[in-house]
């Protein structure tokens, strides 16, 4: 966006001023004072800022920089085959997106595994981070979380954090670990999940000090076997070291357990009144008048049918079929 003290030039001069770039989506909000455009693409973006960051527009200086966001996610433990055309496919289900794309090796140009997603609503986000952590797609369980915007830069797009998955569980001994991880580069950190009893979960994270060393690591151990495991090695969201990334696939997990844990709620009033359509919940209902309980008679009610009302059915169910005296 850009933002001038005294912002009152029409839509067509931002127009004009970005007519070398693609622009996507303009807005002009004078209660702010401040432009936001949406053009092609990141390199457009940093482009721009580069040419119009305290230009002069109309006598005054103005200022151009990324829009925060808080609507940014980072989608990791992604099938390495996937194209961006499926990326965008699976992110725009959850709501309007305004860019997305996936993070390719500098070295070979194959994917990384892992991508962003930016969308127009924080909402959408929300909804997408929810719906995506977890998620089995192919052999991968995806993994989602909340990005800083700062981050899209060339530099800190690359990992220096690895996720080492499907390793022995309550492994007293992470010393061939750290051996198999430090052949090639020493890290600066690895260490095992712990569980919420303390032992030791199925993953850990490893960390080096540059994107191109973690990059080197994964390509030599993904699928090495250690303690008759083959190992499953895939990048972690870039941006936080190892100990707070451990921490928030800690986090992950145990909030992907509440999410399965939680799959079958209770049943709301509606959903029980058209439980009343099935025969055999019905006859589970009627059980204690088939079984010969006594009944009062209801005032209004017909001698041959069975009370219906039932303590299985709770007040809810009863203020639902009230009926209006």
């Amino acid at each position: 966006y850009l933002c001038d003290p005294t912002c009152t030039f029409p839509l067509q001069e931002i127009h004009d001023l970005f007519k070398d770039y693609e622009i996507k989506y303009c807005y002009v909000d004078r209660n702010k004072r401040t432009a936001f455009v949406t053009l092609l693409n990141g390199e457009q973006a940093q482009s721009a800022i580069r040419k119009f960051h305290q230009h002069s527009l109309r006598g005054k200086e103005i200022s151009v920089q990324l829009q925060p966001t808080d609507a940014l996610l980072c989608i990791t433990n992604l099938p390495l085959s996937l194209s961006i055309e499926q990326f965008e496919e699976l992110v725009r289900a959850y709501g309007n997106v305004e860019r997305c794309f996936l993070v390719y090796s500098e070295l070979t140009g194959r994917s990384k595994g892992y991508g962003f997603v930016e969308y127009m609503k924080k909402d959408s986000a929300a909804k997408a981070r929810l719906e995506l952590l977890g998620k089995q797609l192919e052999e991968s369980t995806l993994f989602a979380q909340w990005m800083d915007v700062n981050q899209l830069t060339t530099n800190l797009i690359h990992s220096k954090c690895l996720c080492v998955d499907k390793l022995q569980k309550d492994c007293v001994d992470s010393k061939e670990l750290i051996q198999a991880f430090s052949l090639k580069y020493k890290p600066v950190f690895c260490q095992f999940a712990q569980d919420e009893d303390g032992g030791s979960g199925d993953f850990a994270v490893v960390e080096y000090e540059s994107a191109e060393q973690a990059e080197s690591v994964r390509g030599a151990m993904d699928g090495v076997t250690i303690n008759g495991r083959r190992l499953q090695v895939s990048f972690c969201a870039p941006g936080a070291p190892g100990r707070s990334t451990l921490a928030a696939l800690i986090a992950a997990q145990r909030m992907m357990r509440n999410n399965r844990k939680g799959l079958l709620p209770e049943p709301n009033p509606v959903q029980i009144m058209k439980s009343f359509n099935n025969p055999a919940m019905l006859q589970m209902l009627l059980q204690p008048q088939l079984r010969g309980h006594a009944v009062k008679p209801v005032l209004g009610g017909s001698a041959g049918l069975p009370h219906l009302i039932n303590s299985a059915v709770g007040p809810p169910f009863l203020q639902l079929n009230k009926v209006p005296q």
